[in-house]
């Protein structure tokens, strides 16, 4: 895990735009506090520092000190802590709903005081928790190259038929399984209701099996996937949508289609044991202001859980963010019923699709 030291720099734009807030939101001196929060590295990272950590550190005083880790490493390194009382992390800054409920029943977050964090109220009830404060709304989805002899995907149905012919590009990580399982499944007509009741991997790998000729590329990393679309590598891409905007920003010919996709929101968790609220509740305060969120869209490709934060983004951003009305029509809300349903069987299903990968 690599604890992340930011380099001296004159802070300017965001700070500007930003530095105004009402004093009611910190009632609480927070002052020379610090709250050590994990961060995944990467555009992620950046974002979060540039969009909110800067900006509040400036205006209360308080630190916000990042610790770098992936998702499973940060997992175990915060269940580690709390059962051996020694709590390091005072939150995770990016967990994805469906780590949750395992979470929960560990043990290893905790409950929080909504009542003490205003803005909550203004996102969709379909990411609301009692055990985190949403700081993204997280789409898997495909993507496709808009080029002349390239057939654009009308849905993600369309990414498992094996009459689109064209290279494909998957991940390879078994923590990814789940969703591509939960996709291939949705596109051969399986219900949501059916998926919580548990996901069939012998079906999904059945819905695969035609187009596996065609993966040409399979990803390990957020950085590979997005790379794979800039260097037109593949023509299709199974993926999530904060990477394809990024390949887009590089690379126009990259279009999304959220029909058909899946959506759940990621959250800023506390750790259980943490000495910290008070800060966490603040930042996470700060973190929800729609112009804030425009901000770190911008940065992170990811949309932003509140939808006001739209307004205040480019019209070249617009189309690929999921919490307008357009994709929210067409995405699919995963429920937590499912998000227990796949943190059952995330080892089972991660396992048969790395077997399935290296066949």
């Amino acid at each position: 895990m690599k604890c992340l030291r930011r380099k001296p720099m004159q802070y300017i734009g965001i700070t500007a735009a930003f530095a105004i807030a009402s004093s009611a939101v910190f009632a609480t001196d927070i002052k020379g506090k610090e709250a050590v929060i994990q961060s995944p590295g990467g555009k992620y990272t950046t974002a979060l520092e540039e969009a909110y950590i800067k900006p509040f550190e400036l205006e209360t005083g308080a630190k916000i000190r990042l610790v770098e880790a992936g998702a499973d490493e940060s997992i175990a390194a915060a269940s580690a802590q709390v059962k051996a009382g020694k709590v390091e992390w005072d939150g995770m800054s990016s967990v994805d709903a469906p780590y949750i409920p395992k979470l929960i029943k560990d043990g290893v977050i905790e409950k929080i005081d909504t009542s003490k964090i205003p803005g909550l109220e203004k996102l969709p009830k379909a990411v609301a928790s009692d055990y985190g404060v949403p700081v993204l709304n997280s789409v898997v989805t495909v993507s496709y190259r808009n080029a002349d002899n390239v057939v654009p995907l009308k849905s993600v149905k369309d990414f498992f038929d094996p009459n689109i012919k064209g290279p494909r590009a998957v991940s390879s990580l078994a923590g990814e399984a789940q969703f591509i399982c939960a996709l291939a499944l949705l596109s051969d007509g399986v219900s949501v209701n059916e998926l919580t009741k548990g996901i069939d991997i012998k079906h999904c790998l059945k819905v695969i099996d035609p187009i596996k000729d065609q993966i040409a590329a399979y990803w390990a990393n957020g950085s590979q996937m997005a790379q794979l679309m800039i260097d037109n590598s593949v023509d299709y891409c199974l993926c999530w949508d904060g990477r394809i905007i990024q390949a887009a920003q590089a690379n126009p010919q990259w279009k999304i289609q959220h029909k058909g996709g899946i959506q759940f929101p990621s959250y800023l968790t506390y750790t259980t044991g943490t000495k910290n609220e008070d800060v966490l509740d603040a930042f996470a305060v700060y973190m929800l202001d729609p112009k804030r969120q425009a901000e770190f869209t911008k940065l992170v490709g990811y949309s932003s859980p509140n939808p006001e934060s739209v307004a205040y983004l480019p019209e070249n951003l617009k189309p690929f963010i999921s919490v307008t009305p357009e994709a929210q029509a067409v995405l699919t809300t995963l429920p937590a019923a499912l998000f227990e349903t796949m943190s059952r069987q995330q080892v089972e299903i991660g396992k048969a699709w790395q077997e399935y990968v290296a066949k």
